[in-house]
């Protein structure tokens, strides 16, 4: 049996969430069945290098495409002489650029298109512009369109089409983490004494990831957790007003600012509970990480979140925007740690159980199979949940 060559496309900006789902699926999709390559898109900023070179340290196969601008048409001519020269049956993109570069490269061609929604944030009026051309237009170009949560998935219905719509909910790989590892990083500007209790939120800095509802929930709670210290990892267009919400509550002594980090396995290890503040989400990939491993987690009750985060059961929920209910839970698991202990270890098992970066390997493999075969996959089990209603 030939195998399906499969080539996915990103523009990557970093390591981050839609990155690491990338490199999940690639380490778990069956290589007896499928061929994947993973085309980067390499910017002179540098973008897309960083993923390049740790796929490529991974074992994926990859492939850099260097793109001037944002409509680069020789690059465009490149990656459709790829696809042809390479006998590629499937495209599968991941972002606006990626989406628009994959309808081009594959015009007129008998290559059928997928593209995933990861989720993003809409904090500009450029990214909400992509946002809509992608919803209302790119996708409709689309065989099929991957949303990694339902929350996702409802929002994309009306705009997109619910014919063309598969949920394939993201997949944790722990051994992933370890190996996303940077090379000569610090260690994290965080007390390490045996009763210090650190709050991480980790995650890009954009205004509605709620890093100021972190940062005034952290200042109600620190008068009654002298052992309490916060984390803040990522970085963003946000940066400069989340430093000056440190500085102008008094905080540089308790909350820490490390930038982006490489090594997600250490900064993780170094935090006692995530936070996860956002005014909007789908499935946070850091919820999979934070759970996957038995770190406790407050969070808001946005997106996919709540069918995780089972509020005193698996973790602890909140309303977006409420830093007093936030600082009260910092408060509960600070002084509540047997509960705490007990309500990781059950959102542990319920992670492994239900989002295996196998679930989500085998999902995508059966959307591609049904696409590659012109039809349902011949096995008849429901691998990706098309969507008709």
């Amino acid at each position: 049996m030939n195998r399906i060559h499969v080539l996915h496309i990103r523009d990557s900006g970093g390591i981050f969430g839609g990155d690491r789902a990338i490199l999940t699926l690639a380490r778990n999709l069956d290589r007896n069945l499928f061929d994947l390559t993973l085309l980067c898109m390499r910017g002179p900023d540098g973008r897309g290098r960083e993923l390049m070179g740790l796929a490529s340290r991974l074992g994926i196969r990859t492939e850099g495409l260097d793109v001037r601008g944002r409509l680069d048409f020789k690059a465009m001519a490149r990656l459709r002489d790829f696809v042809r020269e390479h006998g590629v049956a499937i495209v599968h993109t991941h972002d606006f650029k990626s989406d628009f570069y994959g309808i081009w490269a594959t015009a007129g061609l008998d290559v059928r298109r997928v593209a995933t929604a990861h989720g993003s944030t809409r904090d500009s009026w450029r990214k909400r512009a992509y946002l809509f051309f992608d919803e209302y237009l790119a996708y409709r170009f689309f065989d099929r369109v991957i949303a990694v949560s339902e929350d996702l998935l409802d929002g994309l219905g009306p705009a997109t089409g619910r014919g063309r719509l598969a949920l394939v909910p993201n997949g944790l790989d722990p051994d992933l983490l370890g190996l996303c590892a940077g090379e000569d990083e610090q260690d994290l500007p965080v007390p390490r004494g045996q009763e210090t209790r650190t709050f991480a939120v980790i995650g890009r800095l954009y205004a509605d990831k709620g890093h100021e509802v972190f940062l005034r929930a952290f200042a109600l709670a620190a008068p009654e957790l002298p052992e309490a210290a916060g984390l803040i990892a990522g970085d963003g267009p946000e940066r400069e007003a989340v430093l000056r919400r440190i500085r102008s509550s008094g905080l540089e002594d308790r909350v820490h600012y490390c930038g982006v980090r490489r090594d997600m396995k250490r900064l993780y290890g170094t935090a006692h509970c995530v936070v996860i503040p956002s005014y909007t989400e789908g499935l946070p990939y850091v919820l999979l990480e934070a759970m996957g491993l038995g770190i406790s987690v407050i969070a808001t009750s946005v997106g996919d979140i709540p069918k995780l985060v089972r509020d005193g059961v698996t973790g602890w929920l909140v309303e977006p925007g409420d830093a007093e209910a936030m600082a009260g839970r910092m408060k509960d698991f600070v002084r509540r740690p047997e509960q705490a202990r007990a309500m990781a270890a059950e959102a542990k098992r319920l992670v492994l159980m239900r989002y295996p970066a196998a679930g989500m390997a085998r999902s995508t493999e059966g959307l591609y199979l049904s696409l590659a075969r012109g039809g349902a996959c011949p096995c008849g089990k429901a691998h990706a949940r098309e969507v008709k209603r």
